[in-house]
């Protein structure tokens, strides 16, 4: 349609025109629309093939971590053993250090003693 023929009646072939204009509109705005979709897609599954490779490697990373800095059931097993071993040890020596210390005490009240036990053997004589 015409600048000029504004106010005339649009016509058969202006409708298959504008019809005309408007497809091929469309059709190179959906041409332009996919374009950029792949586009933006690529860029999506290069960002999450960058991401998920480093969360591969994190996830590998805790794994090692775990291996080796983590104890088994085996491990605290043996520890266990160990303190329950050595708490065994320091009882025992807790009773002997207390045995010790009731015979020195029996000693000394004897050498306190031995003094009045002499003095009285020798006014028996």
């Amino acid at each position: 349609m015409s600048d000029t023929n504004k106010s005339e009646p649009a016509t058969k072939a202006d409708l298959k025109e504008l019809a005309l204009t408007t497809k091929n509109d469309l059709v190179a705005g959906l041409a332009g629309l996919r374009t950029e979709l792949k586009t933006d897609l690529k860029e999506l599954e290069q960002r999450l093939s960058i991401e998920l490779a480093k969360t591969q490697a994190d996830v590998r990373e805790i794994k090692h971590d775990i291996a080796t800095k983590m104890s088994t059931k085996d491990d605290i097993s043996r520890v266990m053993s160990a303190i329950d071993a050595f708490a065994a040890e320091a009882l025992s020596y807790r009773n002997r250090d207390a045995l010790r210390g009731d015979k020195i005490t029996t000693h000394d009240e004897q050498l306190e003693n031995h003094e009045n036990r002499i003095t009285l053997l020798e006014t028996r004589k």
